[in-house]
């Protein structure tokens, strides 16, 4: 009898540790309602204000019921694609002219003389005065053209379906295919999980090309050969995150380029090597804490510069944006 109740004794306080023992770990794994593994996308796109080096110094509305591309010219002529038409504002951002377009355009470039329209798998010539010149022949099909740049006689147009630079002489004649893969020369081409494919040309007209799902941007020769590369995969301030990013690519007439990154909506300033300078904006300085739950894909629809060195944002809320250098 005296050693059954021993044993009862003893399962009594083994179970008794074992109650304490449960409920200090409980408390200490739940002490908090914070998750330290949660991945909270609000705080990392929250941004110190004092690495913000530009100022808003103008916005305006175009008025059209959508918009997608934004295009400066040398006079600082400012030109939108928005659904079916192209609009034209001069630099304190007044319309003075709009002429329509068979299909909306996605992404359109100037120069003195003419406008090239990225319209789905092709591109559409206008002249200034919004007279179509020529649609040229398209490369595929299933085509998708996403950016484009031109250089005097020279226009070159990413398309993000087929993963290629395409180089064109301006009557629209196919000269050069950039982003072939080829292995044996351990090129592996442009990965583009999703339709954001941009081209632009540097300051010293050298050809740039965002490759997104590796997260960098790439330099080449007018005649398509790779001469360098810069960008990291990285949810810090100076990397890329997601997975394909930046999105949007522009460069000021100093050298430096202006990237926007989906996702975590972060536009910034990077040096002519690549290192991260500063920060134009994010989420908060366009519509405060709308921006952490805009509906849209994104913040930033296009960014575009001038020879003043200002940037234009196209924001998701159809307006545009004008910033200037502190």
């Amino acid at each position: 009898m005296k050693q059954k109740v021993i044993i009862g004794f003893a399962v009594l306080l083994l179970l008794s540790v074992v109650f304490l023992i449960s409920r200090d770990l409980f408390n200490s794994s739940f002490k908090s309602d914070e998750n330290p593994t949660e991945y909270n996308i609000d705080n990392l796109k929250k941004i110190d204000s004092a690495l913000i080096c530009y100022k808003e110094i103008m916005q305006f509305d175009p008025g059209m019921e959508q918009v997608y591309g934004i295009s400066v010219s040398e006079n600082n002529s400012i030109f939108i694609s928005g659904n079916r038409q192209v609009a034209i504002f001069n630099s304190n951002g007044t319309k003075t002219k709009t002429f329509t377009t068979d299909s909306s355009a996605h992404c359109l470039i100037t120069d003195n003389n003419s406008i090239y329209l990225g319209i789905g798998n092709h591109i559409e010539h206008y002249n200034l005065a919004g007279e179509k010149i020529s649609s040229w022949k398209a490369y595929s099909e299933n085509g998708f053209i996403t950016s484009v740049a031109v250089n005097k006689e020279i226009v070159y147009v990413a398309d993000a379906e087929s993963k290629r630079i395409l180089k064109y002489n301006t009557k629209g004649e196919l000269l050069l295919e950039i982003g072939q893969k080829d292995t044996s020369k351990g090129i592996e081409g442009f990965i583009i999980p999703s339709p954001y494919f941009e081209v632009t040309f540097g300051a010293y007209n050298d050809l740039w090309v965002v490759n997104p799902g590796k997260h960098r941007i790439e330099n080449y020769s007018l005649s398509g050969e790779h001469q360098s590369s810069w960008g990291v995969a990285s949810m810090q301030l100076e990397g890329f995150a997601g997975c394909c990013n930046p999105a949007h690519l522009a460069v000021l007439p100093t050298g430096e380029f202006v990237t926007y990154e989906k996702g975590l909506d972060r536009i910034k300033i990077y040096d002519p090597t690549g290192k991260f300078i500063c920060v134009v904006a994010g989420p908060g300085s366009f519509k405060g804490e709308s921006d952490f739950h805009c509906t849209q894909a994104t913040l930033v629809n296009d960014l575009a510069t001038d020879l003043n060195g200002n940037i234009y944002v196209l924001d998701a809320y159809n307006l545009v944006r004008v910033y200037a250098k502190k």
